[in-house]
């Protein structure tokens, strides 16, 4: 399928995606200063594991609307929503990798690139949910 700039503005289903992954990210990033606030690693209570585990669920389903954005970017053809559902992904990659080697090594400068992520998926999402309204 050829991605071209053909129509104006994305879906009414591209809204609602994206505004369903801006609210997802705005709680995984309250679930992340709460686990970084909170958590105290090794884990040694419940409620630690509460904090981390609701932050790790909040990033598999912003992975999930990722995809589904991407998804949607590619069946509506508009390049620039394509561009920006790419980058998406491939900020939610490098959260993802960074949470991971920070979880395995407890070694801080792998927050920063959990952050990095963070805020580079933040602004494609919201710039597609700008675009699409």
């Amino acid at each position: 399928m050829a991605v071209t700039q053909a129509r104006i503005r994305p879906s009414r289903l591209m809204l609602y995606i994206s505004l369903v992954e801006t609210v997802l990210l705005s709680g995984l990033f309250f679930a992340g200063l709460s686990t970084l606030f909170y958590d105290k690693f090794p884990l040694n209570q419940y409620s630690e594991a509460l904090i981390l585990s609701s932050h790790i669920v909040m990033a598999m389903l912003v992975a999930f609307f990722g995809v589904a954005i991407l998804a949607q970017g590619v069946r509506e053809g508009m390049k620039s929503v394509y561009l920006l559902s790419i980058l998406n992904m491939i900020f939610i990659g490098i959260a993802a990798a960074g949470g991971l080697a920070f979880y395995g090594t407890l070694d801080p400068d792998y927050s920063y690139l959990m952050a990095l992520g963070f805020f580079g998926s933040l602004f494609c999402t919201s710039s597609i949910l700008f675009y699409a309204i």
